[in-house]
């Protein structure tokens, strides 16, 4: 059963969230026009003419457009860390008749509506504007819509849990060499993973370990289809995995950081 109570202030968050997604609109906007200029410059004119076959181009894009909102989720990151170190606006969201998971769901819903408003222009936008490398993608957009989703959420998920998990000083000074770095480096941003298994079956295996393989397979798949990458009946099941060890990881971060005896 639904605590309408519940529904009413989380409601409340959310349009007061959606207040000041619309004060930074015409920001948002702009980064997401000075990204989408970006990509089409760089996968329709530079890497063609440095030689990458175009059969290369619209996975890269996507692995590129999918890295995009991963930043976006460690700026949020980075956000939610400075809020627990000096503005504390967290202390007044806990003093609100709301359990800690409705308001935590509000603020992952901030993450994924604003970084929507970003990327989704700069995915399909960019499927327009690359046509000619697009040309024999067969995309699903049901899978798309599931998939694109699912990786905000566990992006939004990921970050949040680490904010929280970490001290301050340790997230701002270690987050990116000690821990992204290395997830970065196992993922397949910059090829596939069915290339990553024709070089070495023992090292892809690896690459499996990490949530942004299936992140970035996923949003392939559903653009793109084919055989050559990751099939959604692997991709959609681990993106759900991945999100809920975040969620569990978020949980404990929370108590630990905020309700600690």
């Amino acid at each position: 059963m639904i605590d309408w109570h519940n529904a009413q202030v989380f409601w409340a968050l959310v349009q007061r969230d959606l207040i000041m997604i619309k004060k930074r609109l015409s920001s948002t906007l702009l980064t997401g026009v000075i990204q989408i200029t970006t990509s089409v410059v760089l996968f329709g004119r530079l890497f063609p003419t440095m030689g990458v076959s175009d059969q290369l181009i619209a996975p890269l894009f996507i692995g590129q457009a999918c890295f995009q909102m991963f930043f976006l989720g460690n700026a949020m990151g980075f956000r939610t860390i400075y809020d627990i170190k000096y503005s504390r606006f967290i202390d007044y969201r806990l003093t609100l008749p709301l359990p800690k998971r409705w308001l935590f769901g509000a603020t992952l819903l901030y993450f994924v509506i604003e970084t929507t408003i970003i990327t989704l222009p700069l995915l399909l936008l960019g499927t327009i504007f690359l046509a000619p490398q697009f040309a024999g993608a067969q995309p699903n957009w049901l899978i798309f819509i599931i998939t694109y989703f699912q990786v905000l959420c566990m992006y939004g998920l990921m970050f949040m849990s680490l904010s929280y998990y970490y001290t301050p000083e340790w997230y701002m000074n270690n987050i990116f060499p000690r821990r992204l770095t290395l997830l970065i480096g196992i993922s397949p941003v910059f090829y596939t993973w069915f290339k990553a298994y024709a070089f070495s079956p023992n090292a892809s295996l690896i690459v499996l370990a990490s949530p942004l393989t299936y992140a970035f397979e996923g949003m392939r798949v559903a653009l793109l289809g084919g055989p050559n990458y990751i099939s959604p009946l692997y991709c959609i099941p681990m993106l759900a995995l991945f999100s809920g060890v975040f969620c569990a990881l978020l949980a404990y971060g929370i108590k630990k950081r905020l309700d600690p005896v």
